[in-house]
């Protein structure tokens, strides 16, 4: 099972990105998180670009990453108290064309890491929001909601390839955190995103059956 990692910082030493290194090994047997570093070359979402002849280079790269993925985990910031800009563009890139979207009935894990104590759940509730209308599977609470995660996220020696790889020492993000990634794999394995996009595949060929 492929599963696509994102995180929603920019930022070198984001604790999102660091938060979606230290999932990795929580992941269930024959999961594979491959983390996606192209978001910052997504140009801002224009129609114009976005044409029969091809989109551009960087959101073709874009898209087919997560045509190719079982299911998603992204891993956010808080900003303002919602998603970063660079997570809605990314969005809005993956939900288009309407009738052929990538992201359409793909299985989603969501997660946020924030330095302070109350942020990180308007975040998630606007992705999941943003997600649902572009016909993706959400998976449910309870979240991971990583605050002050500076204490949280440890560097640990991988004795094996001796690098020190980010760790969650909180036990309670360890728990949850393991019991998404297993809910991920039972979504993905039940095709519960078609559940998602069901809808709407159901009004297209309506649509195609009475124009045809």
């Amino acid at each position: 099972m492929r599963i696509l990692g994102v995180s929603g910082s920019l930022r070198q030493e984001s604790f999102n990105t660091r938060l979606l290194a230290a999932v990795q090994p929580l992941a269930p047997a024959g999961m594979e998180i491959d983390p996606f570093d192209g978001l910052g070359e997504l140009p801002l979402y224009n129609q114009d670009l976005d044409t029969r002849q091809g989109a551009p280079a960087p959101v073709a790269r874009w898209r087919n990453a997560i045509r190719e993925a079982d299911g998603l985990i992204i891993v956010t910031p808080e900003y303002n108290s919602s998603i970063p800009g660079v997570v809605k563009n990314a969005i809005d890139w993956a939900s288009r064309p309407i009738m052929n979207a990538a992201l359409h009935g793909k299985s989603v894990l969501t997660m946020v890491a924030t330095p302070g104590r109350g942020l990180g759940r308007n975040a998630l509730t606007d992705l999941g929001r943003v997600l649902h209308d572009c016909h993706a599977h959400v998976i449910s609470g309870p979240w991971v909601v990583l605050t002050e995660a500076e204490g949280k996220l440890v560097d640990v020696k991988d004795e094996e390839h001796g690098r020190l790889v980010p760790t969650l020492a909180d036990p309670v993000a360890v728990r949850i955190a393991t019991v998404q990634l297993n809910a991920l794999a039972a979504a993905v394995d039940a095709g519960a995103g078609e559940h998602g996009v069901a809808p709407l595949r159901a009004y297209f060929a309506a649509g195609r059956a009475q124009n045809g």
